[in-house]
């Protein structure tokens, strides 16, 4: 059964580097690799993610995958002439959320009713 990369979706070969984003992080060529295979990419995407770490949602802590939409909550004021938002400058008080924690904002009573 082919196995492919979590995040490029490259096909794992036999001589192919790979970490197992499970485990330790350590590079290890895939035919040594035994037990569950779900959770293998390969070794440039590891690299990538190690120099370009994955972006977390403020709220609940999980990565956003790439090409993945979010959220950006923004504090802003009210002026006499409405509402004004520095959207050009970054803030340390931007909030990124992931969507699913946005709907879940947004629509508290949602959140309610499962507990």
């Amino acid at each position: 059964m082919k196995e492919f990369c979590n995040i490029c979706g490259r096909e794992l070969l036999e001589d192919i580097l790979v970490v197992d984003t499970s485990q330790d992080m350590k590079p290890i060529k895939f035919k040594d690799v035994h037990g569950d295979k779900s959770d293998l990419i390969c070794i440039e995407c590891a690299t990538e993610s190690v120099e370009n770490p994955p972006f977390l949602c403020s709220r609940c802590g999980q990565p956003v995958e790439f090409g993945e939409h979010f959220y950006v909550l923004r504090l802003g004021t009210i002026k006499p002439g409405g509402p004004k938002v520095d959207f050009k400058e970054k803030s340390t008080d931007d909030k990124c959320i992931c969507i699913t924690c946005f709907e879940e904002f947004m629509n508290p009573e949602k959140e309610e009713e499962r507990v």
